[in-house]
This record gives structure tokens, C-alpha cells and sequence, in this order.
């Protein structure tokens, strides 16, 4: 971590203003995410600004902070939060907001902003939920509300020019008002009335209402073609490209098809252009299209059989979020499995054709049933469907009709496969701010839970796998989605309490938020309940674009079982958002007689070309598991350019033969891997191009063509030499263990432990003092035992000292190893 492909290493005496960026969640969540991606991207850019990142520490990783009284600091720098100018936070999900409290909390920074001191960081957040900002507030200085790629320079050019001046909070306060989207806390006051009711929002600067920032034209932010790459496993391990950004589809439940209106796509020729410089710098076996509605995209037919034309030579795959059934053509699904089948997933969201109109799920289940069989007649096995319950107007009929749909499609789908099988997720219907669904009441956990029984009841079959969100979370989100600024100290309360990963069931403690609750003399219910329309509600000083009285008027028809078209096919809905001089959608379209590229031939059989690589796994890179190490090692050679060889089958990969993997933390100068190309390289020319591109700690010292007779490399010995930071080496414990005729020492494996002779292992020992020694190891068909925990058995060291030993893997050959004079300690080697 900290070590990954383009990450932006500065030095900070280079520099005038340094941020980090934080994602409340695991690293392997918060990489994923393109949002944070691209602001770190574009601030650095700037080149008297560092931007970094923070992730939240797993619970092991908090425990050891605090015990040994660490600070919570950068991945590229190691530097403390508390020592940045700007701080940065990603509210992508409400149930991330104690998260940010702990990673403020362990980074050394004052939570709330009113406390905190002119020399702490700035703190600022931006993300979906910014769209009622209040239960979060009291903590942040600013919050943007809307895009950021715009307003994340000018915030930084800001808070920049503040620390040179001198000037107060208040000062900065006054200066970021100013700035389009950003909402200052501490610039509104909310007074309730002696029914703990909101009766206003009291605008204590210049505005009353902070309107959404738009980026009108997505192609005039610059992304840089150079995606993070990490080198440990992550949850969307691939290239994701936005193609668009917002919906038109008009979803009455969904907040991001409102928030995010009006619907902006990129240029096609931009996209390509982009996704090609993209994986040339990445060497990503994989690209995500990435929007609310990635099937609605104008030019979606050409961009996906051009996209694919590209791709499917180098092996590499496309994949799709979650599509409409309606926007699912059979071309498409060809143009997908062209190079392997990725995930697929439809979300019908409501079982009953009465319920998906009252929500506006424009899908009938005529529709959603062809699609199935498609899918499944191009070749899929597995489908995933997408439901809630809950909804304000759901009957029991439409729960059994959510189970009678999927039974339909199972059917439908085992016409075609023999193998088909479903993969259903229910979720609990949550009113999310902003949407026509504001003011509904959501379930009680009760309720929901005997409603999810039902659905289980109903779904059960061998064939489909049913996961659902446990009610008590669906809960505790919906508390926290619609509420005020009274539940800020119930936050901090939480988070002292010991509430972290809240998202995560595991982790998940509602026996603390409920004290939280009680402490604070809040109930749930009152952020459950239905609102009154005549109700001021705790965001409504925040506009979103969409008009009350659109939104209103849409809860209407919700009712009524009215659905409402797509403003893209039947025209301006006058829903508040465009002002049709800079706001307004931006689509695209093929021009005329453009059509489909025409599938490009097979290519010719090629001549293989097979070569060995000498390398190095040293640093930084000791670290990465074997799987880890052959990631990063397909990557570094998709980037290479080289013409690579790959397999066949589901997965296809470049053809690497690795032979022997290094146990974790062992480093080593004298690894062997083949390659196979699909012509005739250079062999320095191999070495150089890769050692251009690998990650830190990886180098090649050697490339040779191989012949057709050359088989596995063999090495009956190895050579390690050990460090140790303190002195740890007995040389009579050494000289005690070759005099002896057997050794038995403990294997440890995830599921099984083996008491095993380690004495044949062992060649020789050559002690140099009590912190170096060297050892040459026999290796055997069976029964060999990591270098670590052999070392720690010769020596009797307790298993923490083993693991701080420093080891390295030096080159032997076979010819050497007789005269190493096994079954003697060499003294002073």
C-alpha cells in the first residue's frame, strides 16, 4: 500500500499546499472507487500541490495504532493527518460516518469543526450523501454538494491563500461561501420549535440555499491516463471508465437518478481514445463502462464492437454494473463474451408489473424474461437479480409476485442451460433524501425482518442463492439518511463507543447505537416515520436541482400507479434541473451510416517464442504473496507492449511459467519465470522494456531464448542469508542442531499442522554473529518448510522475532554446493 502504479510520490519542501484524501472504508473498498481516484489525479496535477491517501485501519490495524500510540498517516508519505493543510473526505454512504470519526480520531485532528484550533487541517467532505449534509455537519468545515472536479482546485486554491495570509476560521468560512456548491456549517443554524420540530434553517452568511455544483460538459475535466494500479487484491480489480454521468429513467426511489440529473455523456471518440491510453499505462485485463444507465448510452452499439475490436486481440474483457433488461439486446451480450463472460445482473427491483410502476421501474415481465433467455443462450450460467421490499405501496401479492418472477426466470433460463442458476439480493427499502419517496415512512425492523422470512420462505430452490441486507442495518441507514444535526453527538458518542465499519455486518453493533440513542434522548422512530409535506425538512436549504413541487407531484403518481417517461424520449418534464443554457443534457449520436465495424479475421497461427527471465523480488515487493506477485507480473507485461502469448478458455492469460514461490517477506535476487511471445524479441530488449514498467522492487538482470528441449529450471539448494535487527543467533543452538541426527519442527498450514524432520533440510550453516548467519538448504520432494519458520525452530525464536528477521535468497549452483561442508557451522562467513 502506498506502492502503487502511479501513485504521485512529491517532495514536500517542493510544495506549498498538501492534502490528503481519506476514504472511510478498507483500502481494498476505497481503491475501488473512481471518484477519489480522480480528485487525487487532478490535484496533483498542480505542481506545488501533494495530494494523498488515507484509508480507515481494519480493527487489527486500529488496535496496534492505539497501543503503541501511532498516528493514522498517508500511504505515500507516512505523514501524520494532523500535519496536512487540507483534509478531504469521501461521504460516499451513511454508514461510513463513524469511520471518518475514528480515522479524524486516530489522525490527530479535533472532530468538531467549532473546536478546532487555526493550525489543525481544514476538513472538508464531499460525496452523494452531502445531500443532507446535516448529520455529519457540526465535524466538517465545508462540504461540496455536487461535482467536484471543478470546485476541488478552487476549495484547495483557497484554503492555500487563507494559510499564507494568517487569517481566522471565521475568515476562511467567508472566502469558501463564496465558492459554487460549497455549504459552510457553521454559516446555518437550525432552530427547532418546543416539539423538537424544525421550524427554520437560520442563514447566518450570504446565502440561503446552496445550490448543487454541475459539471456540465464531463469532457472538460481532464482525467489523466494513469489509473492507480494496485498491487494487492481489491474488491473491482480493473479499468473503470465513466461514460456518462446521470439518469433519466426517473426511478422514484433511487437518489443518485435524481441528484445527478441531467444526463451528461462523454464524447465516444474521447472515451476510446482514453480507455486505450489507459491500459497501455495500467495493463488492466479488464474495463468496467461505468454510468447510472451504462445501457442507454447514445453511441453505446459502435463505442462496445469498436471497444471490443480493440480489446479482444489482448485478452481483454468488458464488463458492465447493473443493466436494464429493456436495454439488453442479444448483439450486445455477443459483443460482451467476446474475450470471457463477465458478471451480469438486471434489477428488476419489485416483483409485481402494479409495484414497478408505482416506482417507475419501467420494466414489464415479458421483458425481463427475454432477457434472461438471452443471456442464458449466449452462454451465461449465473444471473443476478436485484429486488427491495418495503416500498410505501407494497402488498404481500407483490412479494409472492417477486418470488413467482423468479421462479419464471429460473425456468426460463433452465430452457436454455441445464446449469442456469440465480443469484437473488433483497434489500429493505430505504427514502433517501431528495426523492420523491422524502417524505414516506420506512419499515420497522420487525416488519422488515418478517417480510424478508417471507421471501426466503418463498424463494427457496437448489438453484437460486438468496443474500439479503439484515434488517438492523437497513435500520440504523435509514436513521441516519434523514436525519438532523441533533444526531452529530450521537455520532460521536457511537464512535467512542467503540461503533466502526457499521456497513459491515460483522461489525455492525446496534446494542451501542441504541445507547448512543438513549444518551442523547433521540428516538428512532422519529427518523423513520412518514413526513408531512407541509414539513420543513433538515436539507431542504440544500438544492439539488430537482424542484419540491416536481418531486411532489411525483409521489403523486407513485400513488396513483402513474408512471412517468423518460425525459431523454418524451421531452422536457420540467423537473427544475436544466436551465438550458449551461445545464442541459449533453447526448451524443452516431452519425449517419456510421454502423458497426465489421468483426475483424482471425489471426494467423503464430510461431511461439519461449524465454527466461532471471529476476529479483527485493524491497518493497518481498511483501506481495505469490498470487499477488503474478498479478502484478501479468500487468507489468501488458504494459510492456511486448507481443504476448495467452491461454485459452474462460480467464485467458498471458502464458507465464513461474517456477517457485517465495513465502511472504523473503527476498530474494535469483528468481526464474518463462515467458512465451508471439515473435522474436530481443532478449535485452525484453529486459529493458519491462524494467521500464514493473513495480518498485521487481527487476529482470537476465533474459535467454530458450529451446524446444529446455525444460524446468532445477535447484537442489538454496542459499538464504539471515539479519536480524538484535542479536538472536546461538551458535551452539547451530552446532546442537547439525550434530543432531533428526529435528522436528511444527508446519503450520490454514488447515493443517505437521510435525515434520526439518534436520535433512539443513546442508549447511554459516554463522557470522549473533545477527547474521547464512543457510543452504536441500529441498525435497515433500515436506519442505518455509525458510522463516525453519530459521525460528534451528534457533528456538519466539514466532514475532522470527518474523522481523531479514531474508534474502542469494543465486547457488548445483557446483558449489558440495563444497559448503554439510553437517558443519562455518565460524566468520
Amino acid at each position: 500500500m502506498g506502492t502503487e502504479y502511479h501513485a504521485v510520490h512529491k517532495d514536500p519542501r517542493q510544495v506549498n499546499l498538501r492534502v490528503v484524501l481519506l476514504f472511510p472504508d478498507l483500502y481494498e473498498i476505497g481503491m475501488s472507487h473512481l471518484g477519489l481516484e480522480l480528485l487525487y489525479h487532478i490535484l496533483n496535477l498542480k505542481e506545488d500541490i501533494w495530494a494523498e491517501r488515507a484509508y480507515a485501519p481494519a480493527p487489527d490495524l486500529e488496535e496496534v495504532l492505539r497501543q503503541q500510540g501511532l498516528p493514522l498517516a498517508s500511504l505515500e508519505s507516512g505523514t501524520p493527518l494532523h500535519n496536512f493543510d487540507l483534509v478531504g473526505v469521501s461521504l460516499q454512504y451513511e454508514l461510513s460516518y463513524t469511520n471518518v470519526l475514528n480515522m479524524l480520531d486516530l489522525g490527530g485532528i479535533t472532530p468538531l469543526a467549532a473546536a478546532r484550533g487555526r493550525q489543525e487541517p481544514v476538513v472538508i467532505a464531499g460525496g452523494p450523501v452531502c445531500s443532507n449534509p446535516e448529520p455529519m455537519a457540526p465535524f466538517f468545515d465545508a462540504m461540496l454538494v455536487g461535482d467536484g472536479e471543478e470546485a476541488i482546485v478552487e476549495l484547495a486554491e483557497q484554503v492555500r491563500f487563507w494559510r499564507q495570509a494568517g487569517g481566522s476560521r471565521q475568515e476562511l468560512y467567508r472566502a469558501l461561501e463564496n465558492i459554487a456548491g460549497v455549504y459552510v456549517p457553521a454559516l446555518f443554524e437550525p432552530v427547532y420549535d418546543t416539539h423538537d420540530s424544525l421550524r427554520e434553517m437560520r442563514a447566518l452568511g450570504s446565502r440561503e440555499r446552496v445550490h448543487r455544483r454541475v459539471l456540465a460538459d464531463l469532457n472538460s475535466a481532464h482525467r489523466p491516463p494513469r489509473p492507480l494500479v494496485s498491487q494487492v487484491q481489491i474488491v473491482h480489480d480493473r479499468l473503470n471508465v465513466e461514460i456518462a454521468r446521470g439518469c433519466t429513467r426517473g426511478c422514484r426511489f433511487c437518489q443518485a437518478g435524481m441528484i445527478y440529473r441531467p444526463v451528461r455523456e462523454r464524447d465516444p471518440e474521447s472515451i476510446l481514445a482514453w480507455t486505450e491510453a489507459a491500459l497501455a499505462a495500467s495493463g488492466f485485463e479488464e474495463v468496467s463502462l461505468l454510468s447510472l444507465s451504462t445501457g442507454d448510452y447514445s453511441c453505446l452499439p459502435t463505442l462496445l464492437s469498436t471497444l471490443m475490436d480493440r480489446l479482444t486481440p489482448r485478452r481483454i474483457a468488458l464488463s458492465f454494473p447493473s443493466m436494464r433488461a429493456d436495454t439488453l439486446e442479444a448483439d450486445l451480450m455477443e459483443q460482451i463474451k467476446r474475450v470471457r463472460k463477465t458478471g451480469f445482473t438486471i434489477a428488476p427491483e419489485a416483483g409485481s408489473e402494479r409495484l414497478r410502476q408505482a416506482i417507475n421501474k419501467n420494466l414489464s415481465e415479458a421483458e425481463i424474461l427475454a432477457t434472461v433467455r438471452r443471456a442464458f443462450a449466449a452462454g451465461w450460467q449465473v444471473l443476478k437479480m436485484y429486488f427491495m421490499i418495503g416500498f410505501p405501496m407494497e402488498e404481500r401479492a407483490d412479494l409472492e409476485a417477486m418470488a413467482d418472477l423468479c421462479h419464471r426466470a429460473l425456468g426460463a433460463a433452465r430452457e436454455v442451460s441445464a446449469k442456469a442458476r440465480l443469484h437473488v439480493s433483497i434489500n429493505t427499502f430505504i427514502p433517501k433524501p431528495h426523492t420523491p419517496f422524502q417524505w414516506e415512512r420506512q419499515l420497522s425492523r420487525p416488519a422488515s425482518q418478517e417480510r424478508l422470512h417471507l421471501c426466503k420462505d418463498l424463494l427457496r430452490h437448489k438453484h437460486i442463492e438468496i443474500k439479503w441486507n439484515p434488517s438492523g442495518q437497513s435500520w440504523l441507514e435509514g436513521i441516519l439518511s434523514r436525519g438532523d444535526r441533533r444526531l452529530a453527538p450521537v455520532l460521536l458518542t457511537a464512535q467512542r463507543l467503540g461503533c466502526r465499519f457499521d456497513a459491515w455486518t460483522e461489525h455492525c453493533r446496534l446494542d451501542l447505537w441504541a445507547k448512543a440513542l438513549a444518551e442523547h434522548g433521540l428516538q428512532a422512530d422519529d427518523y423513520l416515520r412518514e413526513r408531512r409535506e407541509e414539513e420543513i425538512l433538515p436539507w431542504e436549504h440544500i438544492d439539488m436541482g430537482v424542484s419540491r413541487d416536481y418531486l411532489l407531484a411525483e409521489r403523486g403518481q407513485a400513488w396513483e400507479g402513474v408512471q412517468t417517461p423518460d425525459c431523454r424520449r418524451a421531452g422536457c418534464l420540467d423537473c427544475g434541473v436544466c436551465d438550458w443554457q449551461t445545464v442541459q443534457p449533453q447526448l451524443y449520436q452516431e452519425s449517419a451510416g456510421q454502423g458497426r465495424p465489421a468483426r475483424q479475421p482471425a489471426a494467423p497461427p503464430v510461431e511461439v517464442k519461449r524465454y527466461r527471465l532471471h529476476y529479483g523480488k527485493q524491497d518493497e515487493a518481498k511483501w506481495l504473496s505469490h498470487l499477488e506477485f503474478m498479478q502484478v507480473f501479468y500487468r507489468g507485461l501488458r504494459r510492456s507492449g511486448l507481443p504476448l502469448h495467452f491461454s485459452q478458455g474462460f480467464h485467458p492469460l498471458p502464458r507465464v511459467s513461474f517456477h517457485g514461490a517465495l513465502p511472504v517477506g523473503v527476498a530474494s535476487c535469483c528468481e526464474t519465470v518463462d515467458i512465451e511471445l508471439t515473435e522474436a524479441v530481443a532478449p535485452q530488449a525484453i529486459q529493458d522494456r519491462l524494467n521500464r514498467v514493473l513495480s518498485p522492487g521487481l527487476e529482470i538482470y537476465q533474459v535467454a531464448l530458450l529451446d524446444e528441449q529446455d525444460g524446468v529450471p532445477k535447484a537442489p539448494y538454496h542459499h538464504f542469508t539471515v539479519s536480524s535487527p538484535t542479536p538472536v543467533f546461538d551458535q551452539d543452538k547451530a552446532a546442537a542442531f547439525l550434530e543432531s541426527r533428526e529435528f522436528f519442527a511444527l508446519r503450520k498450514k490454514p488447515k493443517e499442522t505437521k510435525r515434520i524432520d526439518i534436520r535433512p533440510l539443513v546442508a549447511a550453516i554459516h554463522y557470522g554473529d549473533a545477527c547474521h548467519v547464512e543457510l543452504v538448504i536441500r529441498l525435497r520432494e515433500r515436506d519442505n518448510i518455509k525458510i522463516t519458520d525453519l530459521v525460528g525452530a534451528v534457533f528456538q525464536l519466539p514466532e514475532p522475532t522470527a518474523r522481523q528477521l531479514d531474508i534474502v535468497k542469494q543465486r547457488i549452483s548445483a557446483e558449489d554446493a558440495p563444497g559448503l561442508m554439510p553437517g558443519t557451522v562455518a565460524y566468520g562467513q
